[in-house]
Order: structure tokens, then sequence, then C-alpha cells
């Protein structure tokens, strides 16, 4: 089994811009980097929504399958 196989990650594309958007708001707190916290702060708060709102969505639609 290869390296690759091991660490193989499946997220939606939600979940990588929310992590890649939380990364870049922590880097930018370490670094005092203004421009980046506000622009990686819109980013998270979008994402972050648009995660609730497919998670609500799945959660509904998997519930209304089972009944």
């Amino acid at each position: 089994m290869s390296v690759e196989d091991k660490f193989k990650i499946n997220l939606n594309q939600n979940l990588w811009g929310l992590v890649a958007s939380y990364a870049a708001l922590g880097a930018a707190e370490h670094w005092c980097l203004t421009y980046l916290f506000w622009l990686s702060l819109v980013a998270a708060a979008g994402l972050t929504i648009s995660v609730l709102f497919t998670f609500a969505f799945y959660t509904w639609n998997y519930c209304r399958q089972k009944l």
C-alpha cells in the first residue's frame, strides 16, 4: 500500500475551502497581516454558512429517505 493511499482524504469543495480559509486566518493572526485577516475572515464566514446549509440539506434529505 502506497503512502498516497494511506492519507487519502475525501472532502468536498466547501470543506477544503473552509480548511484553507481558517488556515489563512490563523496565518494572518500569527503574522499580523490585516488584509489577509479580513479576506480570510470574509471567506471563512461565507464558507461556514455554506457548510451549515449543505449539512442541513444532507441531513434533511437523509432523514426524508429513511422514513
